[in-house]
């Protein structure tokens, strides 16, 4: 168990630069890098193909996100310094899918719907500040919620370009698990001196019958 606080924090910034030529966070520093090469699809004037070379890029991208961690598991990788990578790079990319959301699939999302995903989005960024004044950086957490959230984000995305019908009908049922998730972590962080990246949910620490097992 990993525990992070505001006292570790240099130890957390402390690494060798040899760990960065991990496969593993080569995949999560290329996750990075290729967040602002969305700006292509932006700029190309042929809708169609534009949405086929984003939905490549995006597909390519969630993948890096998934084996970056399968693969720092199973070559015994894991490192303080890939679990930071690999957030710095989750806290760029799926913020992003609100504006790829607007313009690749705007029919997707309609009227004050989008309320809610900013007010959503409001809520992601009040998280991350809230983290990295109390621990001095944001901790990583790898919440059942967050998981889910996560994963639901990128089929989400995936469905909305190409059956933006479906995705419309699903889209509420994103929204719930969003905010479910962000609250969680919220009261986490609030409610925490020390965090757990492997923390599955908060009622991991509670007393009682509903205690998480």
């Amino acid at each position: 168990m990993v525990e992070v606080s505001r006292e570790t924090m240099a130890d957390k910034l402390e690494f060798e630069w040899s760990d960065l030529k991990t496969i593993p966070n080569m995949l999560s520093i290329s996750r990075l890098v290729l967040v602002p090469a969305f700006i292509i699809p932006y700029a190309m004037e042929d809708e169609y193909r534009a949405k086929i070379v984003f939905l490549v890029m995006f597909i390519i991208i969630g993948l890096t996100d998934k084996l970056d961690g399968v693969i720092a598991r199973r070559l015994n990788q894991t490192s303080q310094l890939g679990a930071k990578l690999d957030a710095m790079a989750d806290y760029v990319f799926y913020p992003m899918i609100a504006f790829w959301l607007y313009h690749f699939t705007e029919n997707v999302v309609e009227g004050w719907w989008w309320y809610w995903v900013f007010l959503l989005l409001g809520l992601f960024i009040v998280k991350t500040v809230l983290g990295r004044i109390k621990f001095g950086f944001m901790p990583p957490v790898h919440t059942i919620g967050g998981k889910a959230f996560a994963a639901g984000l990128y089929f989400f995305m995936i469905i909305a370009v190409l059956y933006p019908d479906v995705a419309a009908t699903l889209f509420p049922v994103l929204m719930i698990i969003g905010y479910l998730n962000q609250i969680e972590e919220s009261i986490m962080f609030i409610t925490h001196d020390h965090i757990d990246h492997n923390t599955r949910s908060i009622f991991k620490n509670l007393k009682g019958p509903f205690q998480y097992k």
